[in-house]
């Protein structure tokens, strides 16, 4: 357990939970266009939210597709199953994700990656590759540098850095795929997207 773990299972991510109320559909060309053409079926977010995203999944990958979200607030846990039947939304962490090697053609973060401090980070991204047999993709905050922004009255919960890098260079059989950038009009807050390939899928 992190400090910002911690942080974003109480009040803090409640209220984070409350304001991140928007309408899923505005996302669906972003998606197409990041992962149009490839053969995923089983998808996993890890840190979903309220599952705006998997359900812009869902209506675009269709019914034969498995898509799941894990969510350490459990405020935002209820709001996202009760959002819809269709989607797979369990308790987990990116420290500690409950499925086993392999399991997903994609995993996926988008704005999580941003609030894990560097010395945690690894841990985070070696869950994430694990669970993946294929594609992992990053839609998070850039920068060259390491950059702390100071985030509604602190200093340590949000972080932008050069996540690419940091996937290649953890794991170097990672093949890019695809990259962008994803700004208020696709429905995301001004991010840099990267998708890659695992070498061994």
């Amino acid at each position: 357990m992190t400090d910002q773990l911690e942080m974003w299972q109480n009040s803090f991510g409640n209220d984070y939970t409350d304001r991140n109320n928007i309408d899923w559909q505005i996302r669906l060309p972003a998606f197409r266009h990041m992962l149009g053409g490839l053969n995923i079926k089983r998808v996993l977010e890890v840190g979903c939210n309220r599952g705006h995203n998997l359900i812009a999944l869902d209506h675009l990958l269709g019914d034969e597709s498995d898509i799941v979200g894990v969510e350490p607030n459990k405020h935002a846990l209820h709001l996202a199953r009760s959002a819809t039947s269709k989607v797979g939304f369990l308790y987990g962490t990116v420290f500690d994700i409950p499925f086993k090697d392999r399991y997903f053609d994609l995993v996926f973060t988008a704005g999580v990656l941003i609030h894990i401090p560097l010395d945690n980070l690894a841990v985070a991204l070696n869950e994430i590759y694990r669970v993946s047999k294929q594609y992992i993709l990053a839609i998070e905050y850039f920068a060259e540098e390491e950059t702390t922004v100071y985030y509604r009255g602190y200093d340590n919960l949000l972080f932008k850095r050069d996540f690419f890098s940091h996937y290649q260079n953890q794991f170097p059989d990672l093949k890019p795929v695809r990259n962008g950038y994803l700004a208020s009009e696709d429905g995301f807050d001004r991010c840099h997207w990267w998708l890659f390939e695992k070498a061994s899928s």
